[in-house]
Protein backbone atom coordinates (compact mmCIF):
# COMPACT_ATOMS: atom_id res chain seq x y z
CA UNK A 1 0.00 0.00 0.00
CA UNK A 2 2.52 2.46 0.95
CA UNK A 3 4.61 1.21 -2.60
CA UNK A 4 1.40 2.47 -4.27
CA UNK A 5 1.33 5.84 -2.55
CA UNK A 6 4.99 6.62 -3.62
CA UNK A 7 3.80 6.13 -7.13
CA UNK A 8 2.73 9.23 -9.82
CA UNK A 9 -0.45 6.94 -10.63
CA UNK A 10 -3.24 8.21 -13.58
CA UNK A 11 -5.65 7.16 -9.89
CA UNK A 12 -4.03 9.68 -7.70
CA UNK A 13 -3.20 11.79 -10.61
CA UNK A 14 -7.33 12.38 -10.95
CA UNK A 15 -7.94 12.19 -7.55
CA UNK A 16 -5.31 15.30 -7.30
CA UNK A 17 -7.40 17.22 -10.09
CA UNK A 18 -10.28 16.55 -7.88
CA UNK A 19 -9.02 17.63 -4.53
CA UNK A 20 -7.24 20.63 -5.41
CA UNK A 21 -10.10 21.88 -7.76
CA UNK A 22 -9.14 25.48 -7.01
CA UNK A 23 -5.15 24.66 -8.50
CA UNK A 24 -6.39 22.68 -11.46
CA UNK A 25 -9.18 21.84 -14.22
CA UNK A 26 -10.04 18.13 -13.67
CA UNK A 27 -8.84 18.18 -17.65
CA UNK A 28 -5.30 17.17 -17.79
CA UNK A 29 -4.58 18.63 -21.11
CA UNK A 30 -5.83 22.27 -19.70
CA UNK A 31 -3.22 23.25 -17.13
CA UNK A 32 -0.01 24.85 -16.92
CA UNK A 33 1.05 23.68 -13.85
CA UNK A 34 1.08 20.80 -11.81
CA UNK A 35 3.03 20.39 -8.00
CA UNK A 36 4.15 17.02 -6.98
CA UNK A 37 6.78 18.21 -4.50
CA UNK A 38 8.24 16.16 -1.36
CA UNK A 39 6.13 13.27 -2.23
CA UNK A 40 8.65 10.72 -2.07
CA UNK A 41 8.12 9.65 -5.52
CA UNK A 42 10.86 7.33 -7.19
CA UNK A 43 10.14 8.01 -10.43
CA UNK A 44 8.96 10.73 -13.46
CA UNK A 45 5.35 8.19 -14.87
CA UNK A 46 1.52 9.14 -16.19
CA UNK A 47 2.40 12.41 -17.24
CA UNK A 48 1.18 11.80 -20.97
CA UNK A 49 -1.87 13.55 -20.33
CA UNK A 50 -0.32 16.83 -19.16
CA UNK A 51 0.36 18.00 -22.39
CA UNK A 52 0.08 21.86 -21.62
CA UNK A 53 2.23 21.69 -18.74
CA UNK A 54 4.41 25.09 -18.30
CA UNK A 55 5.91 24.25 -15.00
CA UNK A 56 6.24 21.39 -13.11
CA UNK A 57 7.68 20.67 -9.28
CA UNK A 58 8.99 17.62 -8.78
CA UNK A 59 11.78 18.79 -5.55
CA UNK A 60 12.23 16.85 -2.93
CA UNK A 61 11.40 13.31 -3.78
CA UNK A 62 13.49 10.26 -4.40
CA UNK A 63 14.03 10.32 -7.64
CA UNK A 64 17.03 8.44 -9.48
CA UNK A 65 16.35 9.12 -13.18
CA UNK A 66 15.05 12.07 -15.52
CA UNK A 67 12.22 9.97 -17.20
CA UNK A 68 9.04 10.45 -18.42
CA UNK A 69 9.08 13.73 -19.39
CA UNK A 70 9.00 13.28 -23.66
CA UNK A 71 5.35 14.64 -23.85
CA UNK A 72 6.13 17.70 -22.08
CA UNK A 73 7.11 19.71 -24.95
CA UNK A 74 5.63 22.58 -23.95
CA UNK A 75 7.43 22.83 -19.95
CA UNK A 76 9.66 26.15 -19.85
CA UNK A 77 9.91 25.77 -15.88
CA UNK A 78 11.38 22.39 -14.37
CA UNK A 79 12.18 21.86 -10.66
CA UNK A 80 14.63 18.66 -9.93
CA UNK A 81 16.17 20.17 -6.61
CA UNK A 82 16.62 17.73 -3.26
CA UNK A 83 16.52 14.64 -5.26
CA UNK A 84 19.20 11.58 -6.16
CA UNK A 85 19.53 11.96 -9.78
CA UNK A 86 23.04 11.02 -10.91
CA UNK A 87 22.57 11.79 -14.65
CA UNK A 88 21.37 14.60 -16.64
CA UNK A 89 19.20 12.96 -19.17
CA UNK A 90 16.41 12.71 -21.40
CA UNK A 91 15.56 16.50 -21.93
CA UNK A 92 16.12 16.19 -25.73
CA UNK A 93 12.28 17.11 -26.32
CA UNK A 94 12.26 19.75 -23.71
CA UNK A 95 13.17 22.74 -26.20
CA UNK A 96 10.91 25.63 -24.80
CA UNK A 97 12.83 24.84 -21.65
CA UNK A 98 13.67 28.12 -20.15
CA UNK A 99 14.93 27.32 -15.99
CA UNK A 100 16.07 24.11 -14.81
CA UNK A 101 16.67 23.33 -11.32
CA UNK A 102 18.98 20.26 -10.48
CA UNK A 103 20.56 21.42 -7.65
CA UNK A 104 21.46 19.25 -4.08
CA UNK A 105 21.55 15.96 -6.30
CA UNK A 106 24.64 13.96 -6.97
CA UNK A 107 25.23 14.61 -10.55
CA UNK A 108 29.12 14.76 -11.51
CA UNK A 109 28.81 16.40 -15.28
CA UNK A 110 26.52 18.88 -16.79
CA UNK A 111 25.55 16.97 -20.46
CA UNK A 112 22.37 16.78 -22.04
CA UNK A 113 21.89 20.00 -22.75
CA UNK A 114 22.31 20.11 -26.70
CA UNK A 115 18.40 20.36 -27.28
CA UNK A 116 17.78 23.18 -24.70
CA UNK A 117 19.16 26.09 -26.68
CA UNK A 118 16.42 28.36 -24.92
CA UNK A 119 18.08 27.51 -21.20
CA UNK A 120 18.58 30.43 -19.47
CA UNK A 121 18.75 29.67 -15.82
CA UNK A 122 20.65 26.36 -14.29
CA UNK A 123 21.16 26.13 -10.77
CA UNK A 124 23.23 22.73 -9.96
CA UNK A 125 24.68 23.64 -7.00
CA UNK A 126 25.72 21.31 -3.90
CA UNK A 127 26.42 18.45 -6.82
CA UNK A 128 29.60 16.77 -7.82
CA UNK A 129 30.88 19.03 -10.52
CA UNK A 130 34.61 18.81 -11.21
CA UNK A 131 35.61 15.87 -9.79
CA UNK A 132 37.12 14.62 -13.11
CA UNK A 133 38.39 18.71 -14.33
CA UNK A 134 36.95 21.04 -16.43
CA UNK A 135 35.81 18.46 -18.66
CA UNK A 136 32.43 18.16 -15.98
CA UNK A 137 31.93 21.85 -17.56
CA UNK A 138 31.73 21.63 -21.05
CA UNK A 139 28.41 20.74 -21.60
CA UNK A 140 27.73 24.94 -20.74
CA UNK A 141 29.45 25.70 -23.73
CA UNK A 142 26.41 24.52 -25.95
CA UNK A 143 23.74 26.86 -24.37
CA UNK A 144 24.19 30.10 -25.93
CA UNK A 145 21.33 31.97 -24.16
CA UNK A 146 22.20 30.58 -20.50
CA UNK A 147 22.91 34.05 -18.60
CA UNK A 148 22.16 32.60 -14.91
CA UNK A 149 24.14 29.87 -13.71
CA UNK A 150 25.20 28.64 -10.14
CA UNK A 151 27.71 26.02 -9.61
CA UNK A 152 28.60 26.80 -5.62
CA UNK A 153 29.31 24.36 -3.26
CA UNK A 154 30.53 21.73 -6.12
CA UNK A 155 34.20 20.10 -6.66
CA UNK A 156 35.70 22.60 -8.82
CA UNK A 157 38.62 22.78 -8.05
CA UNK A 158 41.32 24.55 -11.42
CA UNK A 159 41.74 28.45 -11.68
CA UNK A 160 41.71 28.04 -15.48
CA UNK A 161 37.67 27.58 -15.22
CA UNK A 162 37.66 31.30 -15.87
CA UNK A 163 39.54 31.31 -19.27
CA UNK A 164 38.26 27.92 -20.49
CA UNK A 165 34.43 28.19 -18.97
CA UNK A 166 33.24 31.78 -17.97
CA UNK A 167 34.99 33.62 -20.64
CA UNK A 168 33.27 31.57 -23.15
CA UNK A 169 29.75 31.98 -22.10
CA UNK A 170 28.60 35.36 -24.06
CA UNK A 171 25.42 35.77 -22.11
CA UNK A 172 26.82 35.14 -18.62
CA UNK A 173 25.18 38.03 -16.46
CA UNK A 174 24.99 36.07 -12.96
CA UNK A 175 27.72 33.58 -11.60
CA UNK A 176 27.49 32.09 -8.31
CA UNK A 177 30.59 30.20 -8.02
CA UNK A 178 31.40 30.65 -3.89
CA UNK A 179 32.91 27.68 -2.35
CA UNK A 180 34.85 26.28 -4.90
CA UNK A 181 38.16 25.66 -4.66
CA UNK A 182 39.31 27.37 -7.11
CA UNK A 183 37.75 30.85 -6.32
CA UNK A 184 40.56 30.37 -3.47
CA UNK A 185 43.12 29.88 -6.26
CA UNK A 186 42.36 32.72 -8.02
CA UNK A 187 43.92 35.78 -7.17
CA UNK A 188 41.70 38.79 -5.97
CA UNK A 189 38.52 36.56 -6.80
CA UNK A 190 36.11 39.49 -7.31
CA UNK A 191 37.99 41.99 -8.90
CA UNK A 192 39.50 39.52 -11.72
CA UNK A 193 36.16 37.87 -12.57
CA UNK A 194 34.41 41.43 -12.88
CA UNK A 195 37.48 42.94 -14.82
CA UNK A 196 37.37 39.70 -17.26
CA UNK A 197 33.64 39.22 -17.58
CA UNK A 198 32.77 41.67 -19.07
CA UNK A 199 28.78 41.26 -18.87
CA UNK A 200 28.82 40.13 -15.34
CA UNK A 201 26.23 41.71 -13.33
CA UNK A 202 25.70 40.17 -10.41
CA UNK A 203 28.37 37.98 -8.42
CA UNK A 204 27.74 35.76 -5.55
CA UNK A 205 26.39 37.77 -2.66
CA UNK A 206 26.11 40.97 -4.19
CA UNK A 207 25.85 42.51 -7.94
CA UNK A 208 28.07 44.32 -9.98
CA UNK A 209 27.59 48.38 -10.02
CA UNK A 210 29.54 50.36 -12.35
CA UNK A 211 31.80 52.10 -10.17
CA UNK A 212 32.97 49.07 -8.76
CA UNK A 213 33.15 47.37 -12.72
CA UNK A 214 35.30 50.61 -13.06
CA UNK A 215 37.68 50.08 -10.00
CA UNK A 216 38.27 46.78 -11.21
CA UNK A 217 39.07 47.13 -14.12
CA UNK A 218 41.47 49.89 -12.89
CA UNK A 219 43.19 47.28 -10.72
CA UNK A 220 43.62 44.81 -13.49
CA UNK A 221 45.34 47.34 -15.64
CA UNK A 222 47.50 49.29 -12.63
CA UNK A 223 46.65 47.33 -9.96
CA UNK A 224 46.25 49.14 -6.83
CA UNK A 225 47.70 52.59 -7.36
CA UNK A 226 45.47 53.19 -10.08
CA UNK A 227 42.67 52.10 -8.24
CA UNK A 228 43.22 54.14 -5.90
CA UNK A 229 43.38 57.82 -8.77
CA UNK A 230 40.44 55.91 -10.34
CA UNK A 231 38.68 56.44 -6.98
CA UNK A 232 39.48 59.75 -6.51
CA UNK A 233 38.66 60.73 -9.73
CA UNK A 234 35.31 59.05 -9.60
CA UNK A 235 34.98 61.15 -5.93
CA UNK A 236 35.50 64.19 -7.78
CA UNK A 237 33.19 63.24 -10.60
CA UNK A 238 30.55 62.60 -8.46
CA UNK A 239 30.74 66.24 -6.75
CA UNK A 240 31.21 67.80 -9.42
CA UNK A 241 28.14 65.87 -10.39
CA UNK A 242 26.24 66.66 -7.50
CA UNK A 243 26.85 70.33 -8.07
CA UNK A 244 25.92 70.10 -11.40
CA UNK A 245 22.45 68.71 -10.00
CA UNK A 246 22.41 71.08 -7.63
CA UNK A 247 22.83 73.92 -10.28
CA UNK A 248 19.81 72.74 -12.09
CA UNK A 249 17.90 72.41 -9.42
CA UNK A 250 18.21 76.33 -8.38
CA UNK A 251 18.08 76.97 -11.89
CA UNK A 252 14.95 75.43 -12.24
CA UNK A 253 13.10 76.90 -9.54
CA UNK A 254 14.21 80.54 -10.72
CA UNK A 255 12.85 79.40 -14.16
CA UNK A 256 9.93 78.39 -12.48
CA UNK A 257 9.12 81.91 -9.81
CA UNK A 258 9.97 84.02 -13.30
CA UNK A 259 7.42 82.53 -15.41
CA UNK A 260 4.81 82.52 -12.30
CA UNK A 261 5.73 86.37 -11.90
CA UNK A 262 5.53 87.12 -16.08
CA UNK A 263 1.75 85.05 -15.48
CA UNK A 264 0.70 87.36 -12.83
CA UNK A 265 1.83 90.60 -14.25
CA UNK A 266 -0.15 89.17 -17.48
CA UNK A 267 -3.28 88.54 -15.13
CA UNK A 268 -3.18 91.96 -13.99
CA UNK A 269 -2.89 93.58 -17.05
CA UNK A 270 -6.02 91.69 -18.50
CA UNK A 271 -7.63 92.70 -15.55
CA UNK A 272 -6.71 96.52 -16.19
CA UNK A 273 -8.01 96.18 -19.54
CA UNK A 274 -10.98 95.07 -18.82
CA UNK A 275 -11.76 97.50 -16.17
CA UNK A 276 -10.73 100.31 -18.87
CA UNK A 277 -13.08 98.82 -21.34
CA UNK A 278 -16.24 98.72 -18.85
CA UNK A 279 -15.58 102.09 -18.40
CA UNK A 280 -15.67 103.42 -21.65
CA UNK A 281 -18.63 101.17 -22.63
CA UNK A 282 -20.93 102.09 -19.83
CA UNK A 283 -20.95 102.56 -15.92
CA UNK A 284 -19.74 99.90 -13.92
CA UNK A 285 -22.52 97.30 -12.37
CA UNK A 286 -20.93 98.61 -9.20
CA UNK A 287 -21.61 102.20 -9.53
CA UNK A 288 -24.95 101.73 -10.50
CA UNK A 289 -25.50 99.29 -7.44
CA UNK A 290 -23.96 102.40 -4.92
CA UNK A 291 -26.13 104.80 -6.49
CA UNK A 292 -29.30 103.02 -6.21
CA UNK A 293 -28.05 102.37 -2.66
CA UNK A 294 -27.85 106.32 -2.34
CA UNK A 295 -30.86 107.39 -3.88
CA UNK A 296 -32.62 104.76 -1.95
CA UNK A 297 -31.28 106.19 1.61
CA UNK A 298 -31.90 109.60 -0.01
CA UNK A 299 -35.46 109.03 -0.32
CA UNK A 300 -35.54 107.70 3.60
CA UNK A 301 -33.98 110.85 4.62
CA UNK A 302 -36.38 112.81 2.99
CA UNK A 303 -39.31 110.55 4.35
CA UNK A 304 -37.73 110.75 7.82
CA UNK A 305 -37.46 114.56 7.63
CA UNK A 306 -41.07 115.39 6.29
CA UNK A 307 -42.37 113.18 9.37
CA UNK A 308 -40.52 115.51 11.60
CA UNK A 309 -41.15 118.29 10.14
CA UNK A 310 -45.21 117.57 9.63
CA UNK A 311 -44.91 116.37 13.66
CA UNK A 312 -43.81 119.87 14.74
CA UNK A 313 -46.10 121.36 13.12
CA UNK A 314 -49.06 119.17 14.74
CA UNK A 315 -47.33 120.21 17.65
CA UNK A 316 -47.79 123.84 17.52
CA UNK A 317 -51.09 123.56 15.73
CA UNK A 318 -52.47 121.26 18.97
CA UNK A 319 -50.52 124.00 21.19
CA UNK A 320 -51.93 126.71 19.77
CA UNK A 321 -55.67 125.06 20.28
CA UNK A 322 -54.93 124.08 23.88
CA UNK A 323 -54.17 128.23 24.20
CA UNK A 324 -57.47 128.84 22.65
CA UNK A 325 -59.40 126.29 24.55
CA UNK A 326 -58.15 127.66 27.50
CA UNK A 327 -58.88 131.41 26.67
CA UNK A 328 -62.60 130.07 25.35
CA UNK A 329 -63.30 128.51 27.96
CA UNK A 330 -62.60 131.73 30.75
CA UNK A 331 -64.77 133.54 28.70
CA UNK A 332 -67.42 131.32 28.49
CA UNK A 333 -67.20 131.06 32.46
CA UNK A 334 -67.48 134.40 32.50
CA UNK A 335 -70.29 135.53 29.89
CA UNK A 336 -72.22 132.27 29.16
CA UNK A 337 -73.47 130.70 32.58
CA UNK A 338 -75.93 128.71 31.15
CA UNK A 339 -73.07 126.48 29.34
CA UNK A 340 -71.24 125.73 32.61
CA UNK A 341 -73.57 122.87 33.21
CA UNK A 342 -72.56 121.64 29.65
CA UNK A 343 -68.96 121.78 30.93
CA UNK A 344 -69.57 119.81 33.54
CA UNK A 345 -71.67 117.29 31.77
CA UNK A 346 -68.70 117.30 29.84
CA UNK A 347 -66.29 116.76 32.26
CA UNK A 348 -67.92 113.22 33.67
CA UNK A 349 -68.12 112.02 29.78
CA UNK A 350 -64.13 112.93 29.66
CA UNK A 351 -64.04 111.07 32.60
CA UNK A 352 -65.71 107.93 31.16
CA UNK A 353 -64.70 107.88 27.31
CA UNK A 354 -61.14 107.36 26.25
CA UNK A 355 -58.59 109.97 24.95
CA UNK A 356 -60.34 109.96 21.67
CA UNK A 357 -63.44 111.02 23.01
CA UNK A 358 -62.05 113.37 25.13
CA UNK A 359 -60.28 115.45 22.36
CA UNK A 360 -63.57 115.28 20.46
CA UNK A 361 -65.56 117.33 22.72
CA UNK A 362 -62.68 119.29 23.72
CA UNK A 363 -62.26 120.72 19.35
CA UNK A 364 -66.22 120.92 20.23
CA UNK A 365 -66.24 122.99 23.02
CA UNK A 366 -63.80 125.04 21.31
CA UNK A 367 -65.57 125.70 17.84
CA UNK A 368 -68.31 126.63 20.41
CA UNK A 369 -66.42 129.25 22.36
CA UNK A 370 -64.70 130.46 18.72
CA UNK A 371 -68.65 130.68 17.68
CA UNK A 372 -69.43 132.87 20.47
CA UNK A 373 -66.99 134.75 20.27
CA UNK A 374 -67.13 136.33 16.71
CA UNK A 375 -70.67 136.77 17.57
CA UNK A 376 -69.39 138.93 19.94
CA UNK A 377 -67.14 141.11 17.57
CA UNK A 378 -70.36 141.32 15.53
Amino acid sequence: MQQEERRITKDYLKKLLRKEFKLYYTTPELNDCLYLHYKGFEKIENLEEFTGLKVIYLEGNGLNNIEGLDCLISLKCLYLQENVIRKIENLNMLTELINLNLSDNMISKIEGLEQCQKLQTLQIKRNRIGLNGLSDLEGLLCLPNLSVLDVSDNKIDDPNVLDEIFLKMPQLSVLYFQNNTAGKQIQHYRKTLISRIKTLKYLDDRPVFDDERRFAEAFAKGGLDLEREERQKYKKEQEEEHMRQHQNFKDMIRRYREEQQQQQESQQQEELQQVDNVSENEEPSHLSTYNTQSNASDVRSSAQQSAQHSEHQSEKHSDKQSDNQSENNSRIADGHSEHRSVDGDQKSVDGASDHGSEQVEINAIGNFGQSTQLDEID
